[in-house]
């Protein structure tokens, strides 16, 4: 699916949207859709340029990496070195 076609039927729908947090959860819940279609952020900003609602639900995705969200990116955890699953010791019996 287009994200041409999409956009338009979300121009459609907007507006039987009521004001405020439905519409507002309604663009979240699109965005997010998009993101796990392989959709880039900046793919999904250029295709929804304009719409508030869009752009607000987009913050998250559009954030500079050393601030917040890494795409495409495992998250490293600080404490992996500190765990050994090597050990033969059976404390639990």
């Amino acid at each position: 699916m287009s994200l041409a076609l999409v956009s338009e039927v979300w121009k459609l729908l907007k507006p039987s949207l009521e004001a405020g947090t439905v519409a507002e959860e309604a663009a979240d819940t699109l965005v997010n859709y998009l993101i796990d279609e392989d959709y880039s952020p900046n793919e999904i900003k250029q295709a929804f340029r304009g719409d508030g609602f869009i752009k607000d639900a987009l913050e998250f995705f559009l954030e500079t990496p050393d601030e917040g969200f890494k795409l495409d990116e495992e998250s490293e955890d600080p404490y992996e070195d500190d765990y050994s699953f090597d050990d033969e010791d059976d404390d639990w019996n």
